[in-house]
């Protein structure tokens, strides 16, 4: 791989490279790449890359399929890439050349910068815009990856909730209320997003329709048997003793 090519699993799997998009190939190689991706790093046993291609029941040439596979792999992302170790392939690549390695680095870098809302801001959208769809592209639903795409879109759903609240602390209530709104229709119970949109209303001097938002979170909390957290009580009380001024942000 040159410096610069970027192996991509946020969205279908493939490689970018300064000449555009490489195809991965078939569904084997994608699976073989996404497997190996997931244990970036690490040596990732043959018996691990097996149940990745085939679940629990693979054939009797599995071993020599999978040579066949890394060897295409390896034509594509270069001899140095894949290394086979004892029964295992570990992917030798940087870690800035995967995509989704990329994005966690650059979510933990955003949670730091609670103290600077422009540049965590920024930072927050670097990481957004690295994603295309689904974590693993058609593989998303497959057992060997679903985890991993579960783990990475809650990742994704963090980072969008740490980009409004910067929003917010930069003083953009109107504009994140909007975002907000949309945000819960898509994920219903992530308490958080309710707690912001409160926060966004009623920074915007919006109260009563602040209430009503945590009104409607207890009936859609209710519906599944769960009660909203601390935070509600202590926003409605802001709410209720008229305390609709520019607070610290939510913590």
């Amino acid at each position: 791989m040159r410096r610069d090519d970027l192996i991509r699993v946020l969205g279908p799997i493939d490689l970018m490279t300064a000449a555009g998009v490489r195809s991965v190939g078939s569904s084997m190689n994608r699976r073989l790449l996404g497997a190996l991706v997931i244990g970036a790093g690490r040596a990732v046993s043959i018996e691990r890359l097996k149940w990745a291609l085939w679940g629990d029941r693979h054939p009797t040439s599995a071993d020599s399929s999978i040579q066949t596979y890394v060897s295409r792999l390896r034509h594509l992302l270069g001899a140095e890439t894949i290394l086979r170790i004892d029964h295992s392939y570990r992917l030798d690549v940087e870690r800035d050349q995967i995509d989704a390695i990329r994005f966690e680095d650059l979510v933990e870098r955003a949670t730091e910068l609670g103290d600077d809302p422009a540049l965590q801001r920024t930072i927050c959208r670097e990481a957004l815009a690295l994603w295309r769809g689904d974590p693993f592209g058609d593989l998303v639903d497959d057992e060997p990856f679903r985890l991993e795409a579960k783990r990475l879109d809650g990742l994704r759903v963090s980072v969008m909730e740490l980009e409004l609240e910067s929003e917010l602390a930069l003083g953009h209530s109107e504009i994140v209320a909007s975002e907000l709104e949309s945000a819960i229709e898509e994920y219903p119970y992530r308490e958080r997003l309710w707690y912001l949109l409160i926060e966004a209303l009623l920074r915007d001097g919006r109260r009563v329709k602040a209430l009503r938002v945590g009104q409607e979170l207890r009936k859609q909390l209710a519906l599944v048997g769960l009660e909203p957290g601390h935070e509600l009580l202590e926003l409605e009380a802001r709410i209720l003793d008229g305390a609709s001024g520019d607070p610290d942000r939510l913590g």
